[in-house]
């Protein structure tokens, strides 16, 4: 079952894909990250963005960046219709996981985008 990821204001910037990776798509469907052990954020590139951990996605400074439905701060706006999914890019080898920090209540100053954009292959 796919899952919406949304911003601190509620707009729908991604989604959890219901494939074996866990793939993480933005609304363009272009693939930019996905889940590794339920609650690492990777991006194809190898590199780790952050974690995943009930439902909001923490930057790595252990601020949160993005949000379920039901776990968004604000109403989340209807997600617009999804159009078709890119293929995935190879895995690059993943990098190690720094430790986790300590996981905070503030907002990341981060774009939710552009932290997940990080995470491409650039062609």
């Amino acid at each position: 079952m796919e899952k919406t990821l949304f911003n601190s204001k509620g707009e729908p910037i991604a989604y959890i894909s219901g494939d074996m990776k866990k793939t993480i798509y933005l609304w363009d469907g272009h693939p930019v990250a996905y889940l590794y052990n339920s609650y690492h954020i990777y991006g194809f590139n190898g590199w780790h963005l952050g974690w995943f951990i009930n439902g909001i996605a923490y930057d790595p400074d252990g601020n949160r960046i993005g949000f379920t439905s039901t776990t968004c701060p604000t109403a989340a706006y209807k997600e617009p219709a999804k159009v078709k999914k890119y293929p995935t890019d190879k895995l690059g080898p993943r990098y190690e996981a720094p430790p986790l920090p300590e996981l905070g209540f503030n907002y990341s100053t981060e774009d939710f985008e552009k932290f997940l954009l990080d995470g491409q292959i650039l062609p």
